[in-house]
């Protein structure tokens, strides 16, 4: 009884195999709507970025880590639970776009107003009718705030 177990499992992972290398079981990303992506976007406060990104002149870098006396309490509070990564990517916007927009390379610049990712969090809440963010909600925001953490990086001389 044994070897005829084996031999049927054996059989059945063979018969399956064709369907792993295929990519049939993956799953299968949804169209992108890209009238809802740029309206998902549209949550987001607008900021002026310079043209030519050039570093500031006699700016001293401080790198957030660092400012951990000035982190607000929200933030503190999004390093665990079911929302924290999907709060955190929302902060690292709101700190990057905080440092471009106030051109504070020091913590007073990287340690932003806890207020806007509150605001923001529950703009896409509404928008994506969930009652609790994960990072799938965020990805677009991670990706913005990667982008503006490279200007603020630039504008800074150093590490974000």
């Amino acid at each position: 009884m044994r070897n005829t177990n084996r031999l049927f499992l054996t059989a059945t992972l063979v018969a399956m195999m064709p369907l792993f290398a295929s990519g049939a079981l993956a799953d299968t990303p949804a169209p992108v709507d890209t009238a809802k992506e740029d309206a998902f976007l549209d949550v987001l406060p607008k900021i002026n970025i310079p043209e030519d990104v050039q570093p500031i002149q006699g700016a001293v870098n401080e790198e957030f880590r660092n400012c951990q006396a000035s982190w607000p309490a929200g933030y503190a509070l999004a390093r665990s639970g079911p929302e924290a990564r999907a709060l955190r990517d929302i902060y690292s916007f709101v700190r990057a776009r905080n440092v471009i927009s106030t051109k504070d390379c020091g913590c007073a610049g990287k340690v932003a107003s806890w207020d806007d990712v509150d605001t923001i969090a529950a703009a896409i809440r509404t928008q994506e009718k969930v009652e609790r963010l994960g990072w799938q909600q965020t990805q677009k925001i991670s990706q913005e705030a990667k982008k503006l953490i490279g200007i603020a990086e630039t504008l800074c001389s150093g590490s974000f």
